[in-house]
């Protein structure tokens, strides 16, 4: 009898802690809540046309990775363009599988298209290609470089305006595609094919 009770017992802790689970895991992400709290958080890439525009005629970009654990999910992207414009290029060769997937893909764009090319300092680039690098993912034996991708609209001498995220991605995401992403809506603002 006791046994019994005991079996009924675990079975109820089991089932409960499976609804808690199940219903803390469901309904979002801690992004998506942030979200739902921040409504002025750039969700999509929908003004991509407004605002990659502002570098349709730029020519030098600077490429920057950085590695860092913490996922910035408040409005306010001043604390990005902080860490970008502090960075340093070389550095960035750190993290040699984030930068070849990143810089084959933006070389592949360049050759092509004609329409960049690459400066060895911050002070030179007229925009910034910046990886925030949170983890490698290893997936059926691959390891692919996981954060978020920003374009930085670097400010040149004589403007007023300071420098500011233009772009950014949808959400955390594997490099490629994220450099996929920002070259699709390059080609479509520049109007290249």
């Amino acid at each position: 009898m006791s046994r019994l009770r005991i079996l009924n017992s675990h079975r109820a802790v089991r089932i409960a802690a499976l609804a808690i689970l199940l219903g803390y895991s469901i309904p979002c992400s801690a992004w998506e809540r942030s979200v739902a709290v921040n409504p002025q958080v750039n969700t999509r890439n929908e003004d991509a046309d407004g605002t990659l525009a502002e570098i349709k005629d730029k020519h030098r970009v600077a490429l920057l990775i950085t590695r860092n654990s913490v996922v910035h999910v408040s409005g306010s992207d001043g604390s990005i363009v902080r860490e970008a414009l502090a960075a340093e290029i070389g550095k960035s060769l750190r993290y040699r599988l984030a930068y070849g997937v990143i810089s084959g893909k933006l070389n592949q764009y360049m050759r092509k298209h004609r329409s960049m090319r690459p400066v060895q300092e911050i002070a030179q680039a007229d925009f910034i290609v910046y990886f925030r690098l949170v983890e490698y993912r290893r997936v059926l034996n691959g390891v692919y470089p996981y954060g978020e991708l920003y374009v930085i609209v670097n400010q040149q001498p004589g403007e007023t305006l300071p420098a500011r995220v233009i772009w950014k991605t949808k959400k955390l995401m594997f490099a490629e595609d994220a450099v996929k992403n920002l070259v699709k809506d390059l080609k479509r603002v520049r109007e290249e094919r």
